[in-house]
C-alpha cells in the first residue's frame, strides 16, 4: 500500500533462510530437483561454527509415518528427546537429511506436541517442535491484507480498512475470521472545510490500553491533491466511548509524526511528515509510537522506521528517531522500504517486527529489530537489525495462485495461551502489483535458544496446519 514498496532473489525453490544465533547462512539448491524430500547443499561460512536445523516446526496427522530434518553445521552434533513417540535413528551427524519416525496418536480427539533437541559445542541449542493432530484447516483463511488480529478474553478481534473506513470483526476461534462491522467511516470535506483524513485508509491495528479500546490508521486527502502521490498519508487514532472493540469511536485527531517537537503542538499536514503502518507499545511503563515514514514531506524518499515517546495513547511528545532503513542487500531487491513494523517481547527482548522490499512485488519478506530491555529505545544504535530477512516464501506463480512474498504481519496467541502464532498476508500470484490480490495467512511459530523469534518458512498455500492449540 506505500508509494515506495527485484531482481529475483531467494525464490522457495531455490533458497532457504537458515537462522542461527546472530547469523544467518543462505541455503542454496540447484534448483533440478523439486522433489520434497530434496533439502539442498549447505554453504558453509570459513572460520564460524554453526548449526542449524530446517524446519522450525513440524505439523503431522495422527497415522504413524516419518518426516525429514535438513541439517547444516560444521561440527559435531547431537539430537535428543524426552517423548516417547519421537523415534530418533542413531546419531549420523556428517548426514544433511536426518529422517525421523512418529507413532500414531491414539487419542484423536487431543493435539500433541514434542520436541527435539539438537545440540553443538560452542553453538547454540536448536529445538524443533512436532505438533500431531488431525484437526487441520487450509491457509488462506481469508482475503484481508496488512492482517491485525488481536486476542482479548477469550476472542479474536479483525480489524481492517473497509472502502473508506475501518471495520472490525470477533470471533471465538483464531482460524475463523466473521463478517465484519463498520466502526468508523472517513469523513467528507464541507464546503471550506477540507479534514486531513478523507481518502486512501491503510492498515489499521486495534490496541487495547489501559482499559479502552484505540485503532491506529493512516489516511490523506486525494492524491489529484498532490501531483498523484501519497505524500499527504498520516496516521490518526479513534479511541473506544465503551467497552465493546465493535462499539462507537471517537476521532482523536491526526498524531505529530515530525522533527520540531514542542509541548502543545497541535499536529498538522504542515508540521509532521509521512507517516503510515503506526502501532504502540509499551516498554517499561513507557508508552512509544512506531510507524513507517519518509525523510522529507516534501521530497519524500525511501521508507524507514521511526520511534517516538507517548504521553498518553492519542499524543506524540517526543521528535521521531528513526531506528531502521533499507541499507542491507535483501532489503533492496525492490525499492526502499522499510515498514509494517510489529511487536513482539520475549526473554528481555523487544522485537519490531517489519516488512521490507516492495509490497506490490513477490521480493517481500519480514525482518526484525531488536532491542533489549532497559535499553533506551530513543537511542538508535541501541536497535540491533537481524543479519538476514527472516520470513520468506517466494513459488514464483504466474497463472494460478501461490505464495509470493510475504508480509504486514501481527502475532497473537493460541486460545489456551501456550502457542504463539504469525499473521501475514501473501501476494497471490507473482505479478508487480495488487491486481491478483493478497491473501491472509496464519501460522505457529517458535523461539531460538538466543531468545530471537524462529518463524520457520511460510507454509503453502492450500497446505493443511494443526488448528491452534486450545482451538
Amino acid at each position: 500500500h506505500s508509494t515506495s514498496r527485484r531482481q529475483r532473489q531467494m525464490c522457495i525453490r531455490d533458497r532457504y533462510i537458515i537462522l542461527l544465533p546472530f547469523l544467518l547462512l543462505a541455503v542454496a539448491c540447484d534448483g533440478a530437483d523439486d522433489s520434497p524430500s530434496r533439502e539442498g547443499s549447505f554453504q558453509t561460512l570459513v572460520g564460524k561454527n554453526y548449526l542449524s536445523v530446517l524446519p522450525g516446526t513440524i505439523q503431522v496427522g495422527n497415522f504413524a509415518g516419518t518426516f525429514k530434518l535438513s541439517i547444516a553445521t560444521n561440527l559435531v552434533w547431537s539430537a535428543v528427546t524426552e517423548d516417547e513417540w519421537i523415534q530418533l535413528p542413531a546419531r549420523s551427524g556428517g548426514k544433511e537429511v536426518l529422517t525421523v519416525n512418529y507413532a500414531a496418536n491414539d487419542d484423536v480427539t487431543t493435539s500433541r506436541k514434542a520436541k527435539i533437541t539438537f545440540s553443538a559445542e560452542g553453538v547454540n541449542d536448536v529445538i524443533i517442535e512436532i505438533v500431531q493432530s488431525d484437526k487441520t484447516f487450509i491457509n488462506p483463511i481469508a482475503g484481508i491484507p496488512d492482517p491485525w488480529i488481536i486476542q482479548h478474553q477469550g476472542a479474536y478481534y479483525v480489524c481492517k480498512a473497509h472502502y473508506n473506513g475501518i471495520n472490525v470483526s470477533k470471533s471465538d476461534k483464531l482460524t475463523k475470521i466473521n463478517p465484519t462491522k463498520a466502526i468508523w467511516t472517513a469523513p467528507k470535506d464541507n464546503g471550506t472545510i477540507k479534514p486531513w483524513n478523507t481518502s486512501h485508509i491503510w492498515a489499521p491495528e486495534l490496541h487495547f490500553i489501559d482499559g479502552s479500546w484505540y485503532v491506529y490508521y493512516a489516511a490523506g486527502r486525494p492524491i489529484e491533491e498532490s501531483g498523484g502521490s501519497y505524500k499527504m498519508q498520516r496516521t490518526g487514532v479513534l479511541r473506544s466511548k465503551t467497552a465493546d472493540p465493535l462499539g462507537e469511536y471517537e476521532d482523536m485527531g491526526m498524531l505529530y509524526t515530525g522533527d520540531n517537537y514542542v509541548a502543545g503542538i497541535v499536529p498538522t499536514v504542515d508540521n509532521t511528515c509521512y507517516a503510515i503502518d503506526m502501532g504502540v507499545l509499551k516498554i517499561e511503563n513507557k508508552l512509544y509510537a512506531v510507524w513507517s515514514g519518509t525523510i522529507s514531506k516534501e521530497t519524500g524518499g525511501d521508507q524507514r522506521i521511526y520511534i517516538a515517546e507517548m504521553s498518553n495513547p492519542w499524543t506524540i511528545c517526543s521528535n521521531r528517531v528513526q531506528i531502521s532503513q533499507p541499507d542491507q542487500s535483501w532489503e533492496l531487491v525492490s525499492g526502499k522500504v522499510n515498514e509494517g513494523p510489529a511487536f513482539l517481547q520475549h526473554d528481555g527482548k523487544v522485537f519490531v517486527v517489519y516488512s521490507c522490499n516492495g509490497s506490490w512485488t513477490k521480493d517481500y519478506r519480514l525482518a526484525y529489530l531488536m532491542l533489549n530491555i532497559g535499553d533506551d529505545p530513543l537511542n538508535p544504535s541501541n536497535w540491533k537489525k537481524s543479519p538476514n530477512a527472516v520470513f520468506y516464501r517466494c513459488d514464483d506463480t504466474v497463472n494460478e495462485d501461490g505464495v509470493n512474498g510475504v508480509g504486514h504481519c501481527s502475532f497473537t496467541k493460541s486460545p489456551d495461551g501456550t502457542e504463539d502464532w504469525i499473521v501475514y498476508h501473501v501476494k497471490n500470484r507473482n505479478h508487480g502489483s495488487y491486481g491478483t490480490g493478497r491473501s491472509t495467512f496464519m501460522q505457529r511459530f517458535t523461539w531460538n535458544a538466543d531468545g530471537t523469534p524462529n518463524f520457520g518458512t511460510p507454509v503453502g498455500w492450500g497446505e493443511p496446519i494443526v488448528v491452534p492449540s486450545g482451538e
